[in-house]
């Protein structure tokens, strides 16, 4: 009787919750009160503005909105071939094989990757502040990690 076939693996996407919520709130909040105010002042003062001035308005608010963006896309994606780690603007692709201990150290904002190059990168996707779901994700991604054979960290 023939082996069954091994379910295939899903992609698996996560991200961080409550920075999301944070930086969509954040980021609507400083449009809508930054609009209220341009709006409130008089035709007067806003024509004392000089072009300077509003292009540095401008870039503090495009400045703002790029940090909370960054902060919103974070994310750890695991697919059959391993981990996508996505902080801010900056990316890291990393193989089954190369990790060697996934981590939500105690205190630890959040999760570490350590791999067998002896580097460490940061999954700012999985946060302590997401409390369970985060350490679920953690566990999950340690059993992929123990399903496609780890390296022995010792040697």
């Amino acid at each position: 009787m023939p082996e069954a076939a091994a379910a295939p693996e899903t992609t698996v996407t996560y991200r961080p919750t409550g920075a999301r919520i944070v930086a969509i709130v954040a980021g609507s909040a400083l449009l809508a009160v930054g609009a209220a105010l341009w709006a409130s002042l008089s035709a007067e003062v806003r024509a004392t503005f000089s072009w300077w001035q509003v292009v540095t308005l401008l870039l503090f608010l495009t400045a703002s909105l790029s940090v909370l963006h960054g902060i919103a896309r974070t994310r750890v994606r695991a697919d059959e071939t391993g981990l996508e780690i996505v902080n801010g603007y900056r990316s890291h692709a990393v193989e089954w094989a190369q990790i060697v201990a996934i981590g939500l150290p105690r205190g630890a904002p959040w999760a570490v990757i350590d791999t067998a190059d002896g580097s460490v990168i940061a999954a700012m996707a999985l946060q302590s502040s997401d409390g369970p779901r985060a350490r679920a994700a953690v566990l999950a991604l340690r059993r992929r990690v123990d399903a496609h054979g780890a390296p022995d960290p010792e040697t």
